[in-house]
C-alpha cells in the first residue's frame, strides 16, 4: 500500500513539475511600438524602428524586422501606476541627448524595469499597440487634442495662436497642405519640422507622441476639412 501511495505521489509531483515548467517557460503578451527615434537597450544601440516586446521569465524579449531576438535582463517588476503606463508604454531616459530604454509596460503583465539612472535626466513616453488588439482614437478626438491648439478646430487656423508664435501657421484646409501626401504629413506628424517640433499629447501627466494609428487618424481627419 505504502508503495502505491508513494507511486501515485511522485506521478502528481513530476506532472505538477512538467505543468509549472510550461507556464514559466510561456511568454507573456507582447507589445508592438513604432520608435521614432534611436535609443539604447543596455549597450545594445538601435535605430528608430518597430519593435516587439515580451517577458520571457527573468528576460526582456525584443524583436523587429532589422534586429533580434535581443534579451536584456529585468531589474524588477513594477505594479499599479497610471492607467496611461499599464495600457502599454514605453518609458525611455534621457541624458545627454541620448534615450535609454528604462520601462516597459505590457497590459496584464504590469511593468518591467530594465535600467536606471540617477535623478537630473528627463523621459519620453510612448504608447504602444497590442499585438492581439488595436485601441485607435477617434481621428477627430486625437486632432482635437493636439492639433486643434494651434491649427484651429476647423483647420482654418487660430489668430490668437498666430499672435502667440508671431508667424502665420500654415491652415490645414489650404492646397498646399491638402497636397501633401499621406507619408508626407506623418513624417511632419511623428518627427516636426524645422518650425513645428513633433506632435505630442499630455495624459495622465505624461507628454508622448502619438501612436502610429492615431497618427493615420488625424490624417484621415485632416482630409475631411479640405475646402
Amino acid at each position: 500500500m505504502r508503495g502505491v501511495i508513494l507511486k501515485a505521489f511522485m506521478a502528481f509531483t513530476l506532472v505538477t513539475l512538467f505543468a509549472l515548467g510550461l507556464a514559466f517557460g510561456q511568454q507573456d503578451q507582447g507589445m508592438r511600438f513604432d520608435v521614432p527615434y534611436e535609443f539604447a537597450l543596455g549597450s545594445q544601440a538601435l535605430p528608430a524602428g518597430t519593435y516587439s516586446f515580451y517577458v520571457d521569465r527573468d528576460m526582456l524579449l525584443v524583436k523587429s524586422s532589422t534586429k533580434g531576438p535581443l534579451r536584456n535582463p529585468i531589474i524588477y517588476r513594477m505594479y499599479g501606476p497610471a492607467a496611461l503606463l499599464d495600457d502599454g508604454s514605453l518609458v525611455f531616459d534621457k541624458t545627454d541627448g541620448k534615450r535609454v530604454l528604462s520601462e516597459v509596460w505590457i497590459p496584464g503583465t504590469g511593468g518591467i524595469l530594465v535600467h536606471s539612472i540617477p535623478a537630473g535626466h528627463s523621459s519620453d513616453v510612448l504608447l504602444g499597440t497590442s499585438l492581439n488588439q488595436t485601441r485607435p482614437s477617434s481621428g477627430k478626438v486625437a486632432y482635437n487634442l493636439t492639433c486643434g491648439r494651434c491649427h484651429g478646430a476647423d483647420g482654418n487656423g487660430d489668430v490668437k495662436a498666430d499672435k502667440f508664435f508671431k508667424t502665420t501657421i500654415p491652415r490645414l484646409t489650404s492646397a498646399a497642405v491638402q497636397g501633401k501626401s499621406d507619408a508626407e504629413l506623418k513624417e511632419i506628424i511623428t518627427h516636426g519640422t524645422s518650425a513645428m517640433p513633433p506632435v505630442e499629447i499630455d495624459e495622465s501627466g505624461y507628454r508622448h507622441r502619438l501612436p502610429s494609428q492615431d497618427v493615420d487618424a488625424v490624417i484621415a481627419y485632416v482630409r475631411t476639412l479640405k475646402r
